[in-house]
């Protein structure tokens, strides 16, 4: 809704309330029985669609404190858990360095979030992620998780970019590409189609399951777990460019900036 203003129209179909309710939200009306869901849904799609008339979300948008939150998901996985704290690490130094502060969202931990000014979801499935935004009316970051939904920004690895390195580094020659295992049913999906040969592992026994000699890796934490006899193209997830584009995207959602293209690759 970039070239258009939002009406309370609007904001009431994407929520799928009445116009009536969205305006008792919008004036914190408290002598109508009202459900905390409703309430919650209503002022995420206010906040999203920035629903000028709401003074609430205009005061979400100036009132930053420059604290993002980073969810995780709920794994057993040494080598999942390990990938999620070097992203972890990697996105707190490069926000970090830009004076935001990053704390952790614990897996299955849904509450609201009242002090930071959006939260990263890190590779979560669809189920999770709207779990999180139905406590939350911040801005939502999908990053390496197909989430699909207009209303949030998601930042994926571009595809193309690993296997172009793939190809370049092998010579056109065959190559399996290894990486952790995702509860991302989308994802998985996804990158299943677009690769012609690919290994989910989710423990280090999983390594022995390679069936080619070159190995395409996009993960920095499964490095130290593939064995030196085979042929390694290290090309990874995540980059510098990466970061800016989800700083960017983070810029965009808290200011409330319209975009038509919410789906980001790099």
């Amino acid at each position: 809704m970039a070239n258009k203003k939002v009406t309370i129209r609007d904001v009431a179909k994407e929520a799928g309330v009445s116009v009536a309710t969205v305006s008792y939200v919008v004036n914190g009306r408290t002598d109508l029985k009202i459900s905390d869901e409703t309430r919650k849904r209503v002022l995420q799609v206010i906040n999203l669609l920035n629903y000028s008339p709401n003074q609430a979300a205009k005061a979400l948008a100036s009132k930053r404190k420059n604290q993002v939150g980073f969810a995780i998901s709920d794994t057993d996985s040494v080598l999942k858990a390990a990938d999620e704290m070097q992203v972890m690490k990697t996105v707190t130094k490069f926000l970090g360095d830009k004076n935001y502060d990053v704390f952790l969202i614990p897996p299955s931990r849904f509450e609201n979030y009242g002090q930071a000014d959006a939260l990263i979801c890190y590779d979560l499935d669809k189920s999770t992620f709207s779990a999180i935004g139905d406590c939350n009316f911040a801005p939502l970051l999908a990053l390496d998780c197909y989430i699909n939904d207009p209303l949030f920004f998601q930042i994926n690895t571009n595809l193309e970019r690993l296997k172009a390195a793939a190809n370049k580094q092998f010579s056109g020659e065959k190559y399996q590409y290894v990486l952790l295992d995702t509860n991302n049913a989308e994802k998985k999906e996804f990158i299943t189609d677009f690769f012609e040969d690919v290994l989910f592992v989710s423990s280090p026994d999983d390594i022995k399951n390679i069936n080619l000699k070159n190995v395409l890796v996009s993960s920095e934490a499964l490095l130290p777990f593939i064995p030196k006899k085979y042929n390694i193209c290290f090309e990874p997830d995540t980059t510098k460019e990466k970061l800016e584009l989800l700083y960017t995207a983070y810029e965009q959602a808290a200011n409330r900036v319209p975009i038509e293209n919410h789906n980001l690759c790099v």
